[in-house]
């Protein structure tokens, strides 16, 4: 690959992004022949791997940071990214640097360019993938937490054999390609149980039964939320942190301390939690246990109800699904029953009438928005989906620009119009709004 002469990254960010022409391609064959190119360097790594509908970003965060906090050397694979796309790697925290992003993807890029034009021609996920895999084995990585991009079974991730996997929960969500029922998509999820590794989920109904049944079929045990392990908050909780008190398989601890906010983070947490016990009995020794209390108090998941401001309260959260709507809902619920000012903007391809139904009781008002994305749905669009959901009484403005939409909210907030302004819909939505924030204030 050849570079300009400039010493930042955007070569290989353009290169990156230029294999979102080939779109999402299901299946493991291309990123197979792409790491045989590589010499597989995924195999010097052992895994986390986390699957799910929801949270699965958030309980990444908590396995990475108590991982580092017993000195183990993490590496951490997520998407999609907040701010830069050199989020999405990281090393005990610290993205991956430029030039070593420079690097990997030359290394990358050289070894995908023979498979041009044929059907192993790699798409962008499993580039970035690649280069993941490469970076965490040049750092040699203890442990890897890896996240998958979409679904499971056939996810660019799913090439790995982890020491244990995660489905945090199953909802509906990318319906036109993992399916239009729950028991569909937790199938597809459920690709990441592999022969003999533990399974950790908080799934229920339908999806638990799928998820067992594919556990049972490769030898694999499972640990369920509320049965093998549990998690039970204290308290309502504040805008700084909520405690919780965990009862796992070998460990109990109480009192502990998240600066994740959201009852749901508090699930995502106890799932976490009983997958580090089991990787302790996988050889990672007792020091993960004794990290479990300050691992977990110092856990950050940025754009997932996030404290952007207290005053004046603007919250943002990246709840892109009917289901994520309503964690949040509940959450905001536990803090104020009504009067928020929310600000929307949601992809096309999304429930967006079920994200505004999951949240319409509590407003006080709405903000329609528009990303500046591709399959951003248009303000217009999703404005008269907001008025089909909120009561007559409540105010509906579409304001396509984020930034605009945001100054619109916190004009209407410093006159006592809201209780507070909360930002959802998509990541890219929140993202703008962090930014066009630090312009405002």
């Amino acid at each position: 690959m050849v570079m300009s002469p400039n010493h930042d990254a955007s070569d290989a960010l353009a290169y990156i992004e230029s294999r979102r022409r080939f779109g999402i391609k299901p299946g493991l064959e291309r990123t197979a022949a792409l790491l045989e190119s590589l010499s597989h360097p995924e195999r010097q790594l052992r895994f986390i791997h986390v699957a799910g509908t929801n949270g699965k970003g958030s309980t990444c965060a908590y396995l990475a940071a108590v991982l580092q906090t017993a000195g183990f050397r993490t590496g951490l694979y997520t998407s999609p990214s907040l701010l830069s796309f050199s989020e999405r790697i990281a090393v005990n925290g610290a993205h991956i640097p430029l030039h070593e992003l420079r690097r990997f993807t030359a290394q990358v890029k050289d070894a995908a360019d023979p498979l041009a034009g044929t059907e192993l021609d790699p798409t962008e996920f499993e580039i970035a993938t690649a280069i993941a895999f490469l970076y965490f084995a040049a750092r040699k990585c203890d442990i890897v937490v890896l996240e998958t991009g979409l679904g499971g079974r056939h996810d660019a991730t799913n090439i790995v054999t982890p020491e244990v996997a995660i489905i945090t929960n199953v909802d509906l969500d990318h319906t036109a390609i993992l399916g239009s029922h729950t028991a569909q998509i937790a199938h597809d999820k459920a690709g990441v149980v592999k022969p003999g590794r533990p399974v950790v989920t908080a799934a229920q109904g339908d999806a638990l039964t799928v998820i067992a049944q594919a556990a049972a079929a490769v030898a694999s045990p499972v640990y369920r939320l509320g049965r093998e392990f549990a998690a039970v908050g204290e308290g309502r909780g504040s805008l700084d942190s909520q405690s919780f008190s965990y009862f796992g398989v070998y460990h109990d601890l109480l009192g502990l301390h998240t600066e994740m906010l959201g009852l749901h983070q508090v699930e995502n947490a106890a799932v976490a939690l009983c997958a580090l016990e089991l990787l302790e009995r996988r050889g990672f020794g007792s020091t993960v246990g004794e990290a479990l209390r300050e691992g977990v108090a110092k856990a950050r998941w940025p754009g997932r109800l996030e404290v952007l401001s207290r005053d004046p309260l603007v919250l943002l959260d990246g709840a892109h699904n009917p289901a994520g709507a309503r964690a949040l809902a509940a959450s905001l619920y536990a803090w104020a029953p009504a009067g928020w000012l929310f600000i929307v903007g949601v992809f096309a391809d999304k429930d967006s009438a079920g994200i505004m139904a999951a949240v319409a009781a509590l407003a006080g008002a709405v903000i329609v928005t528009q990303p500046r994305a591709e399959r951003a749905k248009s303000a217009a669009a999703l404005a008269l989906e907001a008025r089909s959901q909120v009561a007559e009484r409540v105010p509906v403005w579409s304001i396509p620009d984020v930034g605009e939409a945001l100054a619109a909210a916190r004009a209407v907030q410093m006159k006592g119009g809201c209780i507070g302004v909360c930002v959802l819909g998509s990541l890219s939505t929140v993202s703008e709004a962090k930014q066009a924030w630090a312009r405002l204030t």
